[in-house]
């Protein structure tokens, strides 16, 4: 046995199984008002205010052998700025890369902060980027660094207001409306933190939802932020998180009567939202209906190479002359790189991540947006082997949506309009779902 593993065996035996250190630390990162906001393209003017401040939580688990850290943030995704933010909370912190975990919330009121946003919306606010960059390094390493023991318990509950946007429209296809006759998941996965007495120190929690539920010109987090407030105020002095989950199809259910597809929210609709969402929350912990986490921490880190559907020539020829600005960049771009010897390659990098406590929970992170069904089949094929399962997309590099075989048919936004946004080949192939699948299961198993 070498000398390394020796060291982390003879500490996790001085823990009990049950317990771990955990720290947590919570700081403000809301740009200034005139920021360009990401996340809707035909949104270009400048931000004109601000709705709710723009937050990041950092959460340290330790189980004295595997520590990492998640890094929950109100933005879009970290998309091309994972790499960087990892070197820094490396540099800082000292851990390995693979053990931050990066979350978005997925807001789109968020600042533009990634390189191919320029293209669109012109140059970034680099000394915003940098500054909440510095700030999140010094809550991550904070919340390292207050480590102190804790126990972890882990619950569910359930909320409603998620609904699939894509609505079968009877001809094979969907349209971008409002349904519950596709799939969605309801649940809301609870990871709460006590001290060594049972106090509640912390709530992350999770769900599967689009935070769209409003556009407009003002910086905000969307439901996400309101259902922390409402735990503030249920419970004083706890620091709470949010998880994006496989949301990628699902939006807040309001319905335009004049149309039958989604209408903005009014903030205060925004607001009822998360108090809807912190209720479910809250209620798990209060109903006393969760699990206690144990075991030795085990993490893997898989990078996978998705496979797109190879250029139809035909259809880019085309596209040249189609109506829609993105459409006639997404063809002049492969044309462009074809004449230049450097054609696209139907390839995606895909990053998966897992992380299991023994037998007890077993998480999933995810680097896209990831559609509902791959979630709930995770769920489904993993809890005869982890008594509980948290799936997270929206992690760490972004690659855009990753729908599953059965909505490839279908089309629509989700399979294909973005892929011609990220400048792809074509839609994923239809062996994408398992290839992800199967990586998950393996790392899973290996550790």
């Amino acid at each position: 046995m070498g000398e390394e593993l020796k060291a982390v065996l003879e500490r996790r035996e001085q823990m009990a199984p049950d317990t771990y250190r955990v720290g947590l630390a919570t700081t403000d990162i809301t740009p200034p008002v005139g920021i360009k906001l990401s996340g809707f393209a035909a949104r270009t003017e400048p931000s004109t205010g601000i709705y709710r401040p723009l937050e990041a939580t950092a959460v340290a688990i330790d189980d004295g052998g595997t520590p990492f850290l998640l890094l929950c943030a109100d933005w879009l995704g970290f998309y091309d700025r994972a790499p960087m933010m990892r070197a820094r909370l490396r540099e800082a912190i000292g851990l390995a890369e693979e053990r931050f975990v990066l979350c978005g919330s997925h807001t789109h009121c968020g600042p533009c902060i990634r390189e191919k946003d320029e293209l669109r919306f012109g140059p970034l606010d680099r000394d915003y980027l940098e500054r909440a960059i510095t700030v999140m390094v010094e809550c991550a390493t904070q919340a390292w660094e207050s480590r102190a023991e804790a126990r972890l318990r882990f619950g569910a509950g359930a909320c409603s207001f998620a609904a699939s946007r894509r609505k079968p429209d009877g001809k094979g296809g969907v349209e971008w409306k409002p349904t519950l006759d596709a799939p969605h998941d309801h649940e809301v996965p609870v990871l709460a933190v006590e001290t060594p007495a049972g106090e509640l120190r912390g709530l992350i929690f999770s769900y599967a939802c689009h935070p769209t539920s409003r556009a407009g010109l003002l910086i905000g987090p969307d439901y996400p932020g309101f259902a922390r407030d409402y735990l503030a105020r249920r419970f004083p002095g706890v620091t709470t998180a949010f998880i994006q989950g496989c949301g990628a199809d699902q939006k807040p259910y309001a319905i335009d009567p004049r149309t039958g597809g989604f209408r903005p929210l009014e903030v205060e609709e925004v607001r009822a939202l998360g108090d809807q969402l912190g209720t479910a929350v809250a209620r798990v912990p209060e109903q006393g209906e969760m699990r206690t986490v144990d075991g030795p921490i085990a993490l893997t880190q898989r990078l996978l190479e998705l496979r797109t559907e190879p250029m139809d020539l035909e259809l880019v020829q085309r596209s040249l002359s189609d109506g829609r600005d993105y459409v006639r960049e997404w063809a002049r771009h492969l044309l462009d790189r074809e004449e230049a010897g450097d054609p696209v390659l139907p390839l995606v990098p895909f990053e998966i991540e897992t992380i299991r406590f023994g037998r007890s929970l077993a998480m999933v992170a995810l680097a896209g947006e990831i559609t509902a069904e791959h979630g709930l089949r995770l769920k489904r094929e993993l809890r005869p082997r982890f008594e509980n399962v948290l799936v997270a997309g929206y992690t760490n590099g972004i690659v855009g949506y990753v729908p599953v075989r059965r909505q490839i048919p279908e089309g629509g936004y989700e399979v294909w309009f973005a892929q011609q946004y990220h400048k792809r080949t074509g839609p994923f192939v239809a062996e994408t779902e398992d290839q992800i699948h199967a990586a998950v299961h393996e790392a899973l198993c290996e550790v």
